[in-house]
């Protein structure tokens, strides 16, 4: 372990304010059939746990969810030690985490449809449980990216596919009862973004982007050369990026797209699910290059670049929860700092392994 000191963090240049505003809700499209339990009871497999924050307290806990062959690991920054490990049952697991209330839900796919789940972050205690009859989880190839949390108004949502179609499901924060239907018959929809009472889905390939809003408002776009990641600000503002490193924004309130040519005019090439929000205000941006190394560049005057080698990109992307960026190479779960470019490997998580989400706690 490479020994660090206190971080500060660095302000990068594209920033928007982060806040929502109070919104109308869109007209109920149609509800799903599910059956509910609750649980009060840990079912994951709980990991001994020695406690080294007081050796280590110059940066504030996180834990790292990382999607490996024997379910869902919760890393925890200060120690790297697996505090707990979440069962999982079969196909494209989803995760996605609720720092507000210190929640981390996860979408797996039983034999009898789809199951939405949440957890407490600290213990790994499971609070709730749903299940969509019917429905299968869509696949990303990631951990992440078919499951979303709006952050601004506690509601959660997922992509399902449905009678060879895929529609979103909105449920519940708490209780995970499905609300409505928000979106709907869509061939393709392989990325959900949420916040501020904006929803967007993404087709990757054809770059076209499904925008909801709580104003009614909303419509398609298209980007060129496709999508090959996209995130969004608490405040609602979505950015999302070719893999030429093309960029488009669609700010709050925004009717048009608007092209953002910074990566570009740095030559810098996006990876697959390359753009994090980096504490709520700012996006950092995965990219390869020509280096031996992970390492961490700005851009000046522009935005925080981490730069992986070509042979050797992560699996699912990467997650920035300050001072940190998180990703998984070759079956290992690591983080780098964004300010002073020190890289740890946190655990072996296994052949296969990719990111699902990181949590403030």
């Amino acid at each position: 372990m490479i020994a660090r000191g206190a971080s500060v963090l660095v302000a990068v240049a594209i920033a928007v304010s982060c806040g929502g505003t109070g919104r109308n809700s869109l007209p109920n499209v149609a509800n799903s059939t599910a059956n509910a339990t609750t649980a009060a009871n840990a079912s994951p497999t709980a990991t001994p746990l020695i406690d080294v924050y007081g050796m280590m307290g110059a940066f504030p806990p996180a834990t790292f969810f990382v999607v490996g062959q024997d379910g869902v690991k919760a890393i925890a920054l200060l120690n790297h030690v697996v505090k707990y490990t979440i069962p999982v049952a079969g196909g494209d697991v989803q995760v996605a985490t609720a720092n507000e209330v210190g929640r981390v839900y996860v979408l797996d796919q039983p034999a009898d449809g789809a199951r939405l789940r949440w957890f407490d972050v600290a213990a790994g205690s499971e609070r709730a449980t749903r299940s969509v009859a019917g429905a299968t989880v869509v696949k990303t190839g990631a951990g992440h990216g078919g499951l979303a949390v709006d952050r601004t108004t506690g509601s959660v949502f997922a992509l399902l596919r449905q009678n060879d179609l895929i529609h979103v499901e909105e449920f519940d924060s708490l209780t995970l009862r499905p609300v409505r239907r928000l979106l709907g018959d869509f061939v393709c929809g392989e990325r959900i973004v949420a916040a501020a009472g904006r929803v967007v889905v993404a087709c990757l390939n054809d770059g076209g982007l499904v925008v909801s809003e709580r104003s009614g408002r909303g419509g398609k776009f298209l980007v060129k050369g496709g999508v090959v990641a996209l995130a969004m600000l608490p405040d609602g503002t979505l950015m999302a990026g070719a893999a030429d490193g093309r960029l488009v924004r669609l700010s709050p309130d925004a009717t048009e797209l608007e092209e953002v040519n910074t990566l570009r005019e740095y030559g810098a090439r996006l990876i697959r699910d390359g753009i994090a929000v980096n504490a709520g205000c700012c996006f950092v941006y995965g990219i390869v290059d020509r280096v031996p190394k992970v390492d961490v560049r700005v851009i000046a005057g522009g935005p925080t670049l981490v730069a992986f080698p070509e042979a050797t990109p992560p699996s699912g992307g990467l997650f920035v929860q300050a001072p940190f960026a998180y990703y998984v190479i070759g079956g290992q779960a690591r983080h780098i700092d964004i300010n002073q470019g020190f890289v740890e490997v946190m655990a072996d998580v296994g052949a296969g392994a990719v990111p699902g989400a990181v949590a403030d706690r």
